[in-house]
């Protein structure tokens, strides 16, 4: 399911954001033959969120400038919640990852290694870089069911011809973004459960700087905000806003955020 927000702004290269989010809970069985014995659930988000271009637009002065300044807000919200707690990664495991750069314009590597190091140092979470991968930044790199071990999260240059997730969107739309959680229902029917893997398409038809304001490093930023955990928000000055605004880096909403699915909130032990 997919809904376009539509906006006006001043700038000829704004971008908004396609708000698409489709989550679901799958109980797949029991974990042994006892009646109480937990049973296995898991699901997946998004696709979370397409940025879109907008080519002509009007914003008083006032409003563009206000935009432009970091506020104190804390705004944020989540993807998904599961028995009243924000779905997120167990913050005391590292997490993995890798890039498909065979489409990636140059020096987008090292746009990822900022954007995730930044992440990374917000959430207090452990990031590990895997190598480059050939697999494309596609739905079906994730899994569907429990595993010993899960993929490393995707990030990968592509477009709608060869990624579902930018399949039949608009020539303007720029990434899209899914995860993928397993955990188990336990007899007395609370639940526990932890994000495991995802994947991020960037379109690489679109031709962004790799860093400032509407850039290629703003968008990993936001996109790796969905990674986490974070949902789009309603108050503008946020990069996890729905409305991507003409800042840098993440703002203090987006860093509370983050903070809430980090290392501070605890590990997540599914058991």
């Amino acid at each position: 399911m997919s809904r376009s927000v539509n906006c006006r702004r001043t700038f000829a290269a704004s971008l908004a954001l396609a708000v698409a989010a489709v989550t679901g809970v799958a109980v797949t069985g029991q974990v042994g033959a006892a009646g109480d014995a937990p049973r296995a659930i898991s699901g997946q988000t998004g696709s979370d969120a397409a940025f879109k271009r907008i080519s002509q637009v009007r914003r008083s002065a006032a409003a563009t400038a206000a935009a432009r300044t970091a506020t104190a807000s804390t705004s944020y919200t989540f993807t998904t919640m599961l028995d009243g707690q924000p779905m997120r990664w167990d913050p005391c495991t590292p997490i993995r990852w890798t890039a498909n750069l065979s489409q990636a314009p140059a020096g987008g590597l090292e746009v990822l290694q900022e954007a995730v190091n930044r992440v990374a140092q917000v959430s207090g979470t452990t990031w590990e870089y895997v190598g480059a991968s050939t697999a494309t930044a596609a739905s079906g790199y994730l899994p569907t069911r429990t595993q010993s071990t899960y993929p490393p999260v995707l990030l990968g240059w592509t477009d709608g011809a060869s990624s579902d997730l930018l399949a039949g969107q608009a020539a303007s739309v720029l990434g899209m973004t899914r995860t993928a959680w397993f955990g188990i229902q336990r007899a007395d029917g609370s639940k526990v459960a932890a994000t495991r893997a995802a994947v991020i398409a960037l379109d690489r038809t679109d031709t962004l700087p790799l860093r400032g304001a509407m850039s290629w490093k703003a968008l990993a930023l936001h996109e790796l905000g969905h990674v986490m955990g974070l949902g789009h928000i309603s108050d503008r000055t946020q990069l996890m806003a729905s409305v991507l605004p003409p800042v840098t880096d993440l703002q203090a909403g987006d860093q509370a955020g983050l903070t809430r699915v980090g290392r501070t909130a605890g590990c997540v032990v599914v058991r």
